[in-house]
């Protein structure tokens, strides 16, 4: 119940602020962005083969790169490689051990404002964006199995910045891996793993 006023609070709270600069119609929207957060997205590159994505037991992630330097503020490229790791493990999709699968990345562009500026923007229609070009590995062979360019996107004027736009890119990681993995082997995993939770509590 206090988890549902604090949203109910938040929705409210967005679309009074921003109801005097944008109108209702806009208000609303970015009270709904406020709520959900950052999006993720991916566009595959090169298709992975559901068969062969369900041998990988296991999965280690590499730290992801930053290709344009100082234009990416640390706290992202940061961010970015704390949250992919974490969104991944919470949709239980790999167990502890097995057959390795290695994920690299590199931030490949980033769309970001100060803080004020950020806001402004995101109420007339912009966003911020990191898009991070992603490939996954034979752990032992380092044969390439798969590619996407995976995004994280925030367009919130309240809910903004480096670790926002590193959940969004977990996300797109995330939903890039449960799309290609079968529907049977998704379930398998996510009751072993959860099964496995429930044991050591």
């Amino acid at each position: 119940m206090k988890d549902r006023s604090r949203i109910v609070a938040r929705i409210l709270g967005a679309g009074l602020l921003l109801a005097p600069l944008v109108g209702c119609a806009t208000a609303a929207k970015q009270a709904f962005y406020t709520v959900v957060g950052a999006q993720g997205k991916f566009y595959e590159v090169q298709v992975v083969d559901p068969g062969a994505l369900a041998d990988y037991r296991s999965l280690r992630i590499e730290r992801f790169s930053n290709d344009l330097g100082k234009r990416v503020p640390r706290e992202v490229v940061r961010e970015v490689n704390q949250e992919t790791p974490e969104t991944l493990a919470e949709a239980a999709l790999f167990y502890p051990e097995g057959k390795l699968l290695v994920m690299k990345g590199q931030i490949i562009h980033y769309t970001g404002r100060s803080a004020l500026e950020g806001s402004v923007m995101s109420v007339i229609g912009s966003s911020e964006s990191c898009v991070c070009r992603v490939q996954l590995h034979d752990g032992e062979t380092d044969e390439l199995i798969g590619e996407a360019v995976c995004w994280g996107l925030t367009k919130s004027a309240l809910r903004r910045g480096s670790g926002e736009l590193g959940a969004g890119v977990g996300k797109g990681v995330a939903k890039w891996i449960r799309q290609r993995l079968p529907q049977t082997e998704k379930d398998r995993r996510r009751e072993d793993l959860r099964g496995a939770r429930d044991d050591e509590d």
